[in-house]
């Protein structure tokens, strides 16, 4: 079996590729396509130098292609999946993502999967507290092996034990770690320990391509029919069946970051803010905290115990003096990205609740327009929001709206509720607002054709 990669280029959320513009501003450029200009503004300042560094080297990519696909990927390779004991009869079956989850047995509904009982034993045994026969004492196992070898390296600082924010965190998936089977961490330790010994200026490269690599080799990594689809091909984490890889598909990764890194284009970026599937902060900073936490090791050397200063350090450790002979690893930065422009267009598959308050929340800016192109939803901002109204006076302004279209009204609801410096009679907070933009629009939906207003056909979610 020779799976493939189902991605063709290095990006993860969006999920339609119908818009292109020729010129991109994007505020978080790692996460998109704004540094095919070669202009970078990430949250976070590692990525931001990094791909700066990259951009700037001229390095012959025919090379490094040529040494690392000559290995080739003929390599047997194992599908894996979760398996389930029924809490009625004891059988075991291979876990299923679906509503109702049914014992091929005794034909019982299995009502609930104890993930986190899993994730604790597993941190328990690999801590040495347990043993391997009372790790696998669960309803849920995965059918990945090398538990034992995975806990005599545990303390190997190229395995990531920093704690993550993803939702499937309330499964136990709460440490980086655990997003993983054994044989993959063991696959991406020796490849982190390959990529340390080559030339330093090729490093950067090869450090983007084990970024890509890792959103194939996860337990969250999707396999279906041959093609194994990134961890972050949705917005949220998935329980399925993965693929444990071997060091060779390594290449294929490598051969994609090296087309994009090809694709520069000259053109200089001008209004056009375009952003992957979501403006989720806290999702955006959970990615950006797990790829910062793979992308330090190869930049870094390794002792066997700690990670030692060596490429971009001032962003990964705080040296205590000039050599940084004392140091300590800096915590992850995460900042909002300000951009000097007049106009914005944000392109978005959903209006997500998130995604909105972000929007609202810009506070030099207002929300201008609303519309749909394709399917996507188009959604500009002017600089300049000027005067203060009363609450009453935009309700009354609201309210005299005679449009029938839902996504019209909406967007004349946003527009007068982010016009303004201040609203008097409420909080100026972004929630707040966003909490009166919703509980005005059921009021005009109640006016007008239901149909027409029902806000679940533009994919509205209210969290």
């Amino acid at each position: 079996m020779e799976p493939k990669f189902s991605d063709t280029s290095f990006q993860f959320w969006r999920r339609s590729s119908g818009i292109r513009t020729s010129d991109i501003l994007d505020p978080f450029a790692f996460s998109s396509e704004l540094h095919l200009y070669g202009d970078f503004a990430d949250p976070n300042p590692l990525f931001h130098n990094l791909l700066k560094e990259i951009y700037k080297q001229n390095l012959d990519m025919e090379n490094l292609l040529a040494d690392c696909s000559a290995k080739g990927t003929e390599d047997k390779l194992r599908v894996n999946f979760w398996n389930v004991k029924c809490p009625y009869c004891g059988e075991e079956f291979p876990y299923e993502n679906k509503r109702l989850l049914r014992c091929p047995r005794c034909n019982n509904v299995v009502k609930k999967i104890d993930f986190r009982s899993w994730n604790e034993n597993l941190e328990t045994f690999l801590n040495g507290e347990i043993s391997l026969k009372e790790l696998y004492d669960c309803q849920v196992t995965p059918t990945s092996q090398n538990y034992e070898k995975l806990r005599d390296i545990f303390l190997d600082p190229d395995i990531p034990k920093t704690k993550i924010g993803f939702k499937i965190k309330s499964k136990g998936f709460n440490t980086i770690y655990k997003l993983f089977s054994p044989n993959q961490l063991l696959i991406i330790s020796d490849i982190i320990k390959r990529i340390r010994k080559e030339r330093e200026e090729s490093i950067p490269i090869y450090s983007l391509a084990l970024l890509d690599f890792i959103t194939y080799n996860s337990m969250f990594s999707k396999f279906k029919s041959g093609k194994i689809y990134s961890m972050f091909r949705s917005k949220e984490l998935r329980l399925g069946k993965w693929i444990e890889l071997t060091q060779n598909y390594f290449c294929i990764s490598l051969k994609k970051v090296i087309t994009k890194l090809r694709e520069k284009r000259y053109a200089s970026s001008k209004f056009i803010a375009s952003h992957p599937f979501t403006l989720d902060m806290e999702a955006l900073y959970n990615i950006e905290l797990f790829f910062y936490e793979w992308v330090k090791r190869p930049l870094s050397y390794s002792d066997g115990y700690t990670l030692i200063p060596r490429l971009f350090k001032k962003y990964i450790f705080s040296c205590m003096d000039e050599s940084c002979g004392s140091f300590y690893e800096k915590e992850f930065e995460f900042s909002n990205v300000e951009f000097n422009v007049d106009k914005a267009v944000f392109y978005l598959d959903r209006l997500d609740y998130c995604s909105l308050l972000y929007l609202v929340s810009l506070k030099d800016f207002f929300i201008s327009r609303i519309e749909k192109e394709r399917n996507v939803f188009e959604i500009e901002l002017l600089r300049g929001r000027k005067g203060v109204i009363p609450i009453w006076e935009i309700y009354a302004k609201v309210k005299k709206e005679h449009e029938s279209d839902y996504l019209k009204v909406l967007s004349m609801t946003f527009r007068e509720f982010t016009r303004y410096e201040r609203i008097l009679g409420i909080e100026n907070d972004s929630k707040t607002i966003l909490n009166h933009v919703f509980t005005i629009l059921p009021k005009l939906k109640s006016n007008r054709n239901r149909k027409t207003l029902n806000p679940t056909h533009m994919n509205i979610r209210r969290i």
